[in-house]
């Protein structure tokens, strides 16, 4: 009788446990609410990972630092020129922000922007961080609070100038030929994204609905806004969401760069260009009309950062990584199974040709020779003399490349042994007036 008494209660647990983790689906999903228990029930399926990130913080380094492999200790520096650079970084409940000068290490300017300041705006995570940097006139600075409603402009003293808090702003900043900042965002509701709804197979499911954002970077005040669900569907775009590899997040927005050369036979001063991971693909976009423009989908994945370098040539970063869906795939352990190593060695650069419909990589080898690869984030900026820099953000490498090899190859120090900070979308200048 004890046994079956002890197979009763274990089935009993297993049904308990099945019923549970169902509940518990449901709602991180948002496919169905329980009332008043909604989120008491998030909340306490949250506990484990809450108590690991405590647990993380207390013990080990966040995930702010980085250790650093044995490979990466010896820094290689043969830079002949300036070369500034202006990047965030996070120290406990301090985060600064620095303009470094990388060719002698010399530390320029510093601001910090107090976590009693971010916290009365929202609430400060244990991993947040500021990104990127950007410097302004009168040794000011631009940065947003990543994944949180603030883009902030700060004076040379580290006071705020203003704090747009309209969106919640991500991602890469950049400037207009007005010099007004262009940027990724979400709408908000108490700090957190308000996602939008659309129904899978005939379940409700939350999406992520980015924007892209014009900022005037004097006042702060938001000259411009568009929903990138609306730009699709006026554009006869839709069917492109439904090729996303998340649903969820089936834009993942990056990067909106705008056009600030002359007219050209490809695209006009006021275009800007946006960069979708999850869709692989970049899209030319004309505010003034609304309209989309092209399309570009090429061999690239997952990529970021899309720059224009001349009238016909715009370039971008390619993580190259192995785009991922969140199939289920277990009912395929009854066939037979092949093993096929996949495996992915190195991003790299891509220069476009309008006018060819070619692409090129830039300095492939430096980035087959070190196995220079980022699966998440990226970037890099062509330098006037022909160099290359690149921040190979998840291992924290700041690389200078050109078709001899590495000219730089650096980490940002910290202050635990054996670590570095992890880069967030450092800002190089070849010149600075400060």
């Amino acid at each position: 009788m004890k046994i079956v008494r002890k197979f009763a209660i274990g089935l009993i647990i297993i049904f308990l446990l099945m019923i549970w983790s169902g509940i518990v689906r449901h709602v991180t999903l948002g496919q169905r609410t329980f009332g008043s228990l909604t989120e008491p029930v998030k909340k306490f399926s949250e506990l484990p990972s809450d108590m690991k990130a405590a647990y993380n913080f207390i013990f080990l380094a966040p995930d702010y630092y980085l250790k650093t492999k044995d490979a990466d200790k010896e820094t290689i520096n043969k830079l002949s020129y300036d070369l500034y650079g202006s990047y965030a970084y996070r120290n406990g409940d301090a985060f600064k922000i620095e303009l470094k000068n990388f060719k002698n290490d010399e530390l320029i300017k510093t601001w910090d922007l107090p976590v009693e300041y971010l916290s009365k705006h929202h609430e400060v995570g244990t991993n947040d961080r500021l990104y990127p940097s950007k410097l302004m006139e009168n040794r000011g600075v631009i940065v947003s609070c990543d994944e949180r409603p603030g883009l902030i402009r700060l004076d040379s003293a580290s006071n705020v100038v203003w704090h747009n808090k309209d969106f919640i702003f991500h991602h890469a900043v950049n400037f207009d030929a007005k010099g007004n900042a262009w940027i990724c965002g979400a709408k908000h509701k108490n700090g957190s994204v308000a996602p939008s709804t659309v129904s899978v197979d005939g379940k409700k499911i939350n999406y992520r609905d980015d924007l892209i954002v014009n900022v005037d970077a004097k006042t702060g005040k938001t000259l411009y806004s568009k929903s990138l669900t609306e730009l699709f569907k006026e554009n006869n775009l839709s069917e492109l969401i439904n090729r996303a590899s998340v649903v969820e997040d089936p834009f993942h927005l990056n990067d909106v760069e705008p056009v600030v050369l002359q007219d050209s036979t490809y695209f006009n001063t006021g275009d800007v260009f946006m960069s979708f991971r999850h869709l692989s693909a970049i899209i030319q976009y004309r505010p003034s009309t609304e309209k989309v423009i092209k399309v570009i989908e090429g061999p690239f994945t997952y990529q970021h950062d899309v720059d224009i370098l001349s009238p016909n040539t715009i370039a971008l970063f390619n993580n190259n990584g192995l785009v991922k869906d969140n199939s289920n795939y277990e009912n395929y352990d009854t066939y037979p199974k092949t093993n096929v190593q996949r495996e992915i060695i190195n991003s790299n650069i891509l220069v476009y040709n309008f006018e060819e419909d070619t692409y090129n990589a830039l300095y492939e080898k430096a980035f087959i020779d070190n196995k220079i690869y980022t699966g998440a984030e990226g970037l890099y900026d062509l330098l006037p003399n022909g160099d290359l820099f690149v921040e190979e953000q998840n291992s924290g490498i700041l690389w200078v490349l050109n078709e001899n090899g590495v000219v730089l190859k650096t980490t940002l120090k910290s202050d635990i042994e054996g670590y570095h900070y992890l880069p967030n979308w450092t800002s190089i200048y070849t010149n600075i007036n400060f």
